[in-house]
């Protein structure tokens, strides 16, 4: 990709796995070792005549912000100038900003998200946006990763979420208020297909032949986790727990893990422990999400208290469920790895997941009878309707309603 037209300072072009081809600009190597940020980035354009000026264009961007750099100048993100990227930096670092109050584990994945808007289309001005551009980069990004794989509508859809949400914040922060309220308008009566919701869910006969496949391969905690996961309706998370960044001067108290590459500290948080259980294996736990209080004696459901009972005395103390190979919980998706490895073992579907647990349980309890008001509070949703869409392929209700039209039709019920 070469052009005297359109200059293309420090781009790289790398082979990725599959053959295909990505392009990056990647900062001088000085300048970068000097402190400069970022040290490379994704250009999400393809090895086209037409994305060509788009290319160079965000490679002179990348280019003349590092030189500047360079020369002493400082790297001002408060600064606005019209572009997709100021406002993605003021988004990300202004205190009014919504990413202020979010979460841990939110920010580092709708930022993520944020992220790859800057890289893609940064360097666009927002004057310059219409409708168009929105259908394009819709339909650039639910394109296959690979040829003849499956479509990422998902990650298309929180583009676009993400794409409205830094608008909102623009109009509100009085940046560029004209064309945040023109854009939001256009995201705002544009209509993109979503996602299909998932319909899998873990089932009875599923954890049965999870939980002997577990136990030879001595990983009580799978199959501990997955019980609890299964009959309560809890969350993974709020079974297994997190890891969270420590504060910077906190105590190293507890359990920690150093942090991906080196960086931080994590402190592991909102799990079960066997305080939770008490004397009378009764859980009482405020959920991680909703920060409602859930209740569930785990007397009531032999597969977990006969796990339970397997444990000796002296070992019920501290986090319920332990990574057997590490003596500590379960570090970030090793659950959900080592859980795949036990499921296939056991015959369960690739497209059953764990977390496909808590859609199981409600299921399950919609067909027993259960209404949903009940089934509601019991997992600690909110709103009903949340607890509906967890409930796939239920049919009690359908059980019910042909049971009163065949009372009907003879006679047995009718007014």
């Amino acid at each position: 990709m070469r052009s005297d037209d359109h200059p293309t300072p420090g781009l790289k072009r790398r082979t990725r796995a599959g053959g295909a081809v990505a392009f990056y600009w990647v900062a001088r190597a000085d300048i970068a070792k000097a402190g400069f940020t970022p040290e490379t980035v994704r250009l999400h354009y393809a090895d086209t005549p037409a994305d060509l000026p788009l290319v160079s264009a965000a490679c002179q961007r990348f280019q003349a912000e590092m030189l500047a750099w360079s020369s002493g100048q400082k790297q001002d993100y408060k600064s606005f100038d019209g572009t997709i990227a100021s406002l993605s930096r003021r988004f990300q670092i202004d205190a009014e900003s919504p990413v202020a109050t979010w979460k841990y584990n939110t920010r580092r994945s709708q930022l993520h998200v944020v992220g790859t808007i800057e890289k893609a289309f940064g360097q666009r001005s927002l004057a310059a946006l219409g409708l168009k551009d929105f259908r394009r980069w819709y339909e650039a990004a639910k394109a296959p990763k690979k040829p003849g794989g499956p479509e990422r509508i998902d990650r298309a859809c929180k583009i676009m979420k993400m794409l409205r949400e830094m608008l909102r914040y623009g109009l509100a922060a009085e940046l560029a208020t004209e064309q945040c309220t023109r854009l939001s308008t256009i995201l705002g009566a544009t209509e993109f297909a979503g996602p299909r919701r998932r319909r899998s869910r873990l089932e009875s006969h599923h954890v049965e032949a999870f939980i002997p496949q577990a136990l030879e391969a001595k990983r009580l905690s799978l199959a501990l986790g997955t019980a609890i996961q299964f009959e309560t309706g809890m969350r993974q998370k709020d079974v297994i727990g997190e890891w969270l960044p420590v504060a910077e001067g906190e105590g190293a108290d507890g359990f920690v893990l150093r942090g991906r590459r080196g960086k931080g500290w994590r402190r592991w948080a909102n799990g079960l422990t066997w305080g939770d259980l008490g004397r009378d294996f009764v859980i009482s736990k405020e959920t991680t999400k909703t920060g409602s209080l859930v209740s569930h004696d785990l007397k009531l459901f032999p597969s977990i208290m006969a796990l339970l009972e397997s444990i000796p005395l002296a070992q019920r103390i501290g986090p319920l469920i332990r990574d057997e190979t590490a003596g500590r919980p379960y570090a970030e998706f090793a659950y959900a790895r080592d859980w795949r490895v036990i499921a296939r073992a056991a015959d369960i579907p690739d497209s059953v997941w764990n977390t496909d647990a808590r859609a199981g349980a409600i299921t399950e309890a919609e067909d027993a009878g259960a209404d949903l008001d009940t089934i509601r509070g019991s997992v600690g949703h909110a709103q009903a309707s949340t607890t509906a869409r967890y409930s796939r392929g239920a049919i009690g209700k359908s059980k019910t309603i042909a049971a009163k039209r065949q009372a009907y039709r003879t006679g047995e019920n009718k007014p």
